[in-house]
């Protein structure tokens, strides 16, 4: 297998510990809209998307918690207006430490996200300068690509081959997109759903052990 040098970050459940503010604006909006739905926990959510359940785009994370799809397209739109304003995440204790030993090490930096852009770039302040901004690539629009163009367009936009690409990410779908673009994978267990029995691919339980792995592939 080829030489890892480019390493592409999903951000929610990888770089962010962000699932309680999502439930938390699931729980305010459910409230605003006099739904009465029981929002999931962040144990229950986890076990969802364990399970397969679809939560992203966002439009795909309310209705995994119960919203009707007029009222889930309602609370995307607020979502995309207010989420960074009332519910800033913040990124993983060591994010920054580990970002800045990967790029001193020479290895470029991306993001692919179902996430929108002024999202990341506030939650992730410290660190985005760390980041290639070519090889950044946010959900804003149904136009936007999918994980695994986006995984080829940074291959494209590094001049490298896609199997020079580690993609970290939270959930089994990063690893279909991953998997389906030819880059290699490493999924970790602290995030909204992998579960630590799963032996598909390497994972790692901490931020800091991600710089361990990168050179096992």
């Amino acid at each position: 297998m080829k030489k890892i040098t480019a390493i592409v970050f999903d951000v929610d459940g990888v770089l962010l510990d962000s699932l309680e503010p999502h439930l938390k604006i699931c729980q305010d909006k459910n409230q605003e809209y006099g739904l009465n739905l029981k929002i999931p926990n962040t144990e229950d959510l986890k076990k969802l998307v364990i399970r397969g359940t679809k939560i992203s785009p966002m439009k795909y994370f309310f209705e995994a918690v119960g919203f009707p799809p007029k009222y889930a397209n309602k609370a995307t739109s607020e979502y995309n207006k207010i989420f960074m304003e009332k519910y800033v995440p913040k990124p993983f204790p060591g994010v920054n430490d580990m970002l800045s030993k990967l790029a001193k090490e020479g290895f470029k930096l991306g993001i692919v996200t179902s996430n929108i852009r002024v999202n990341i770039y506030s939650a992730l302040k410290d660190s985005i300068h760390l980041f290639d901004k070519k090889c950044i690539f946010t959900k804003e629009n149904e136009t936007s690509l999918s994980k695994k163009d986006a995984l080829l367009a940074i291959a494209k936009q590094l001049n490298i081959n896609v199997s020079n690409i580690l993609y970290v990410g939270d959930q089994t779908a990063d690893y279909y997109a991953a998997n389906d673009a030819g880059s290699n994978f490493l999924g970790v267990t602290y995030g909204w759903g992998i579960s630590t029995n799963n032996n598909d691919f390497p994972k790692v339980h901490s931020v800091l052990d991600i710089p361990n792995h990168v050179y096992r592939f």
